[in-house]
């Protein structure tokens, strides 16, 4: 199983950052979906499930497990070829603005493969797809004229 987690100081409120995690074109956008289906119920909701669709196949079904608005929002749900994850969001206040931990535990598939596969390519530092993730978040909830942007737009961004 990996593990990793993202730290950020952001200059928005915690009801703001907290959205990122519980309004669907947020989501899509700083995840870099493609969209959101199959939704069960409000993403702020424990409970609710729906479907992150990524790339064409790629799609994650995710259950909200946890929700104390706005300070916890925790998903975990089942990938491509039986993988796993767990995501945790912590919020807290400081200074008018929020700090973030973004706890993220996955499994890979294929056994003894997928572990191979993750210690060479995925569990490695700097998780520059985790942080232009995460970096995304930080302008989408930090920049009041931002608008989110479907269809993975902020991988484009990145070279």
């Amino acid at each position: 199983m990996g593990r990793y987690l993202l730290q950020r100081h952001i200059n928005a409120v915690p009801d703001r950052v907290f959205e990122a995690f519980t309004q669907p074109a947020l989501l899509v956008d700083w995840m870099d979906g493609t969209g959101l289906v199959d939704a069960t119920g409000p993403l702020d909701r424990q409970g609710s499930r729906y479907t992150l669709v990524i790339w064409g196949p790629w799609r994650f079904r995710t259950e909200v497990v946890r929700v104390e608005v706005p300070r916890v929002h925790e998903i975990e749900g089942r990938g491509p070829l039986g993988s796993s994850y767990r995501m945790v969001a912590t919020l807290a206040p400081r200074d008018g603005a929020t700090d973030l931990d973004l706890l993220t535990e996955y499994t890979v598939p294929l056994g003894p493969l997928g572990r191979w596969i993750d210690r060479r390519w995925i569990d490695r530092e700097p998780r520059r797809i985790a942080n232009r993730e995460v970096d995304r978040l930080v302008a989408l909830v930090s920049d009041p004229s931002a608008v989110p942007q479907p269809k993975g737009a902020s991988r484009a961004a990145v070279a």
